[in-house]
């Protein structure tokens, strides 16, 4: 799988593996003013046990708003 296809299907599940959409969790991370992809990776994974690659998504789409 190609990684635009991966990322497609992973925002499409994430409702149903993290319990919100990335709406959601863009506006959660972006609302606490984090200065680095890791801090936003390590917050995600210590305070919601989301998987790195969910976490990862995250942070990398919080970096484009």
């Amino acid at each position: 799988m190609d990684p635009l296809s991966m990322e497609k299907a992973m925002i499409k599940n994430m409702v149903e593996k993290t319990g919100k959409p990335i709406d959601e969790w863009l506006e959660i991370v972006i609302n606490k003013e984090f200065n680095k992809h890791s801090e936003i990776v390590t917050f995600l994974k210590s305070e919601y046990s989301m998987t790195h690659g969910y976490a990862n998504l995250i942070a990398r789409k919080s970096k484009m708003k």
